[in-house]
């Protein structure tokens, strides 16, 4: 059986862009989440969704309880590329 390539969230590319732009290191990953990504010797997991209702609006049920065992940073989820934008805005600010 082959195995099945891991479904991208339409949002993920233009959400890897912004990042990269922004100074951001990125790693597509497949799980527990979409990204990891680190800044300034700082790392977050980052979940894409492309939807702002029902099952994209935000975390899975597997990720959920991923995220509930973490204990790391709180998982990120962003939407959009101005999604991306703000946090890694607030993220440069932060660790200024």
């Amino acid at each position: 059986m082959i195995p099945r390539k891991a479904k991208r969230d339409a949002s993920e590319r233009e959400i890897v862009t912004v990042l990269e732009q922004c100074g951001f290191s990125v790693v597509r990953m497949d799980k527990p989440t979409d990204l990891l990504v680190g800044f300034r010797k700082r790392a977050w997991l980052v979940e894409c969704k492309s939807g702002t209702k029902g099952y994209g609006k935000g975390l899975n049920k597997n990720q959920a309880e991923f995220a509930e065992t973490w204990r790391g940073p709180t998982v990120v989820v962003l939407h959009s590329a101005t999604d991306a934008m703000d946090w890694a805005v607030q993220i440069s600010q932060e660790a200024a």
